[in-house]
């Protein structure tokens, strides 16, 4: 059964259109930039009195990325960071982590707009059904998201006297948010770009991978993502998004699809990634600065600032 699987999967990999392939790569790499641009838009607002190039936050985003693609627990936004500090003398470590912040917020309301689709339209999602009923069903999961927030409310208050200490200078990286008209123009026009070349790259990979599928595909593909991504264990959420799209999928294409469709996918955008990373970091920083960087724990710089 699983060396049968394993054939299939690999088949679904070999017998992949390399057009469609390197079409949906594009889009993705093109969806990077679109991000890495929205995120320029809260750098630069958050730092109006220094001269921030967009080559800059491109290369700590991509940079990022790439890092991310292989590291675990999203270490590459230490990488992030620290290279945009090292870039702009006048900022701080805690502003430059308020922009990083910011960003992920407006990413996460994105992804949350995208399962939320999913979770009311009302129609079945691969073996689980329809997410409702199971949610209806379960009547623990209201409590486990409440004991969840409460757990978040106590470690605020327990570390509240260092939070209001960093506070003002995180708030400074978060300025965009009191000039309605940047934010929408300078980020999230550019967020709703990515999002569109995102789902366009999804449905290229779906293709080369002859999965075919309309939107309601895309949507689930994406969620089962951003549902992996919760967690970030693992380097790119590597088996925990085979496993989401397998359980978004399953109803209706074969086990061995979905995971060559999963491993391919990622393998694809991984390596793109990382290939985007390291020409980004080489142009933007000194590999000493990048390895000083990878030794240093975010959550020290920000008690140290």
């Amino acid at each position: 059964m699983i060396l049968a699987t394993a054939t299939g999967a690999f088949r679904t990999v070999a017998g992949a259109s390399l057009g469609l392939l390197a079409l949906a790569i594009g889009l993705h790499l093109g969806k990077v930039a679109a991000e890495a641009r929205a995120w320029h838009g809260i750098v630069r607002h958050a730092h109006p009195n220094d001269r921030v190039a967009f080559g800059t936050t491109l290369g700590a985003f991509a940079g990022a990325t790439g890092a991310n693609a292989v590291l675990p627990a999203r270490i590459g936004e230490a990488l992030k960071l620290g290279i945009v500090r090292r870039r702009l003398p006048g900022s701080t470590v805690p502003t430059v982590a308020g922009t990083i912040v910011l960003a992920t917020v407006i990413e996460m309301a994105f992804a949350l707009a995208v399962i939320l689709v999913v979770l009311l339209s009302g129609r079945s999602v691969g073996h689980i059904g329809t997410p409702m009923t199971l949610v209806r069903s379960n009547p623990l999961a209201p409590v486990i998201i409440g004991l969840g927030l409460l757990a978040a409310g106590i470690v605020g208050f327990r570390f509240r006297r260092s939070l209001a200490r960093t506070g003002v200078a995180v708030a400074r990286g978060m300025s965009i948010l009191r000039s309605p008209g940047h934010l929408l123009r300078g980020v999230l026009g550019w967020k709703a770009l990515a999002w569109t070349l995102r789902f366009a790259a999804v449905y290229c990979f779906l293709l080369a991978f002859h999965l075919g599928g309309g939107l309601w595909v895309v949507l689930l593909v994406i969620a089962a993502q951003d549902l992996a991504g919760l967690v970030p264990l693992s380097p790119g959420s590597a088996g925990t998004q085979q496993a989401a799209l397998a359980l978004a999928l399953g109803a209706t294409v074969g086990t061995s699809a979905i995971i060559g469709f999963g491993v391919g996918m990622q393998v694809a955008t991984g390596l793109a990634d990382v290939a985007a990373g390291v020409v980004a970091v080489a142009l933007v920083s000194s590999w000493s600065d990048l390895r000083a960087l990878l030794r240093r724990h975010p959550a020290r710089g920000l008690a140290s600032a």
